[in-house]
Parts: C-alpha cells; sequence; structure tokens
C-alpha cells in the first residue's frame, strides 16, 4: 500500500482506490445506506477562479528594455500582453452524496490531523458554491461530523 502525503494507506476496492482507509470505510456505510441515492466520488469543485495580475518583469508595459541595444523589446514573460495568467484553485471533496429525498452533502473525511490550509479551504469552498462541507472525523468512539 503507498502512503500519501497525510501518512495515509491508499486503499483498493472494487477498482475504486481511496486515499485512506477512514474514506473507504465511510463509503462502505454510504453504499449500506438504503436512502443514499448517489455517491460521487472526488467531486473537484472551482474555490479560486483563474485570474490575471500585472507582470512584474515588464511592470505591466509588455516591453523591456534591451540593455545592450538599448531598445524596447516584447516581455518573453507575459507574451507583451503585460499581464499573467494565474491558474486559480481547485478543492477536492471526498464524496458528494444525493439522498432520496433530494438532499445533498458534500463530505470531506478526516481520518487524523487536518492540514494548515484546511480551514482556509473549506471556508472558500462554502463562500463559492453557497454549500456548507460536511466534515466526518472517525474517533474511536465512532464517526463524528464536526
Amino acid at each position: 500500500m503507498r502512503r500519501n502525503k497525510y501518512n495515509a494507506r491508499k486503499v483498493m476496492f472494487q477498482g475504486i482506490e481511496f486515499d485512506s482507509k477512514a474514506e473507504y470505510e465511510y463509503y462502505l456505510i454510504l453504499k449500506n445506506d438504503k436512502l443514499v441515492k448517489h455517491i460521487e466520488l472526488q467531486p473537484k469543485y472551482t474555490i479560486i477562479d483563474p485570474y490575471e495580475v500585472l507582470c512584474r518583469k515588464c511592470d505591466g508595459r509588455g516591453r523591456v528594455l534591451n540593455e545592450k541595444t538599448l531598445n524596447f523589446n516584447k516581455c518573453k514573460a507575459c507574451k507583451g500582453s503585460g499581464k499573467k495568467k494565474k491558474q486559480g484553485a481547485i478543492y477536492t471533496a471526498d464524496f458528494k452524496v444525493i439522498y432520496i429525498d433530494g438532499e445533498e452533502k458534500i463530505i470531506d473525511i478526516k481520518g487524523g490531523p487536518v492540514s494548515k490550509d484546511f480551514t482556509l479551504r473549506r471556508k472558500l469552498f462554502e463562500i463559492q458554491t453557497g454549500k456548507e462541507l460536511t466534515v466526518i472525523k472517525k474517533t474511536k468512539q465512532g464517526w463524528v461530523t464536526k
């Protein structure tokens, strides 16, 4: 079994690779829940849209001074536009669950400590989608919703 950056072991089940044992175990709970209509694995959400910034090499002018010829050349960093495109950010949840009554939940499973940026990612997800992220943690007492 491979481990990910959080030291969790990957688990294979029916051709599906889960990031952790906790995620796999919760998937089994969802699969056996008669109220669950559909489970989507690893749904992706844009939490920061792609954006542009002024190019730092040419200060947004699109041209840079050639030291040898003293002519202005097209900036190679921004290709002469004066702006650089940045990719934004994507958040990947563990599950998107749709229940038979139409309720939809976005679920993130935590089997151990959370990453430093998780709180910010959670807030950005909720701002962008208008939906509350359901965070479920596996403890010795069972599954706890946070």
